[in-house]
């Protein structure tokens, strides 16, 4: 899902530390959103610091101007709009950066059609509208422009919108139920998209407390039940978790070797022609669940199993291991060189599971595997 924030919702949260944004940005990886801002977007917000700087900044000025004039005064040239075009540069090189911290994307200018523009205002479509029988909305437009180019048509029914726009100008965006005009609609439909395509956000607290806080809720009571109980809905967290090692060694993933060297990537060089004996229920150490941008949900496991092996040891470089790290042998005669030996394996891998909304049902998985270590099979 994609959420495009208009000016007003970061008005003069210069340097995005507000409780919107962090709280937007804090919440945005977990539930799959895509948080965009149109450059435009960005240009207001340097003029809103522009004309918040020329504000106060007369003040000093005016005290500058007054000391230099005073026989013990502390004396200098103050260059104002010099200070204030630095100023302003700076912070947009500020702003371009905090945004770029928070993963927040900018959408470039639209192309747009000028004489349909024209168009629009001179018929006064929203966002156009009259002040002081002026039309005024070009910004708006081009905010817009913005939110639309972003929305990809589609030729199936789409049940939820593409883009959420979150904006508190009900006056140029809305109709009287708060909900998008219906000259965007219409506007929606004659680019080849759904009507539903762009849902307008105007409650902006309201969105929070029965949007952002409940979906993360929801994904919080999903992962408490994976903790808890290892199931949810058709989910079976163990289950899965058990099947996909197995199949993953089964794959021999544990037994992969580097083609140049010939050594095992995951096993101690001393290993030699070692086999898989056995393989434990999987413990489960963390779980991490997350909404997609496509609203399908992933589950991250990290999860530890014990792997019972055999292999060969070179009797010379089995003295070399630690002794608390040395592998039991099974028998010490297997020929002139080697010991046949036995350990368990820690394996530590992490899972991801893609599912459906509802994890009713398994749309893909991958198998990583991250750690392995001896525990020193001892008898």
């Amino acid at each position: 899902m994609k959420l495009v924030l208009d000016t007003n919702i970061i008005h003069e949260d210069f340097f995005l530390n507000g409780a919107r944004i962090s709280k937007l940005c804090s919440a945005a990886p977990a539930l799959g959103y895509e948080l965009l801002v149109p450059e435009v977007v960005c240009d207001e917000m340097v003029n809103q610091y522009r004309k918040k700087l020329l504000k106060n900044i007369s003040g000093y000025a005016a005290v500058v101007k007054m000391t230099n004039g005073l026989k013990y005064g502390v004396k200098g040239a103050f260059e104002k709009d010099t200070f204030i075009e630095k100023s302003v540069e700076d912070y947009r090189t500020v702003l371009m950066s905090r945004l770029n911290e928070l993963d927040i994307q900018i959408i470039a200018y639209p192309r747009i059609d000028a004489k349909k523009l024209v168009s629009k205002d001179l018929l006064l479509k929203k966002p156009f509208r009259v002040i002081n029988e002026e039309s005024v909305g070009l910004r708006d437009a081009l905010i817009w422009e913005s939110v639309k180019s972003v929305c990809i048509p589609s030729t199936t029914f789409i049940k939820e919108p593409q883009v959420e726009f979150i904006t508190a100008n009900t006056k140029d965006f809305a109709c009287a139920e708060n909900t998008l005009h219906p000259d965007l609609v219409d506007e929606l439909k004659e680019v080849g998209l759904k009507g539903n395509s762009v849902e307008l956000i105007s409650a902006v607290d309201e969105f929070f407390t029965t949007k952002i806080d409940v979906e993360l809720g929801e994904l919080e009571n999903i992962r408490t039940a994976l903790l808890k109980t290892g199931t949810f809905n058709r989910f079976d967290m163990i289950q899965e978790a058990t099947k996909a090692i197995v199949e993953d060694f089964l794959n021999e993933s544990l037994l992969d070797s580097d083609y140049d060297s010939g050594s095992f990537i995951h096993l101690p060089g001393y290993c030699e022609d070692p086999t898989i004996g056995g393989i434990y229920e999987p413990t489960i150490e963390e779980v991490c669940v997350r909404r997609l941008f496509d609203q399908t949900v992933l589950i991250e496991v990290k999860a530890t199993v014990l792997v019972d092996m055999d292999f060969f040891v070179f009797k010379a470089d089995y003295y070399l291991i630690d002794e608390e790290k040395r592998p039991y042998i099974v028998d010490a005669n297997w020929n002139e060189h080697y010991y046949w030996v036995e350990d368990t394996a820690h394996v530590t891998s992490l899972l991801s599971f893609r599912t459906t909304a509802k994890l009713g049902k398994i749309i893909s998985q991958d198998v990583l595997l991250t750690n392995v270590f001896f525990c020193s099979n001892r008898h």
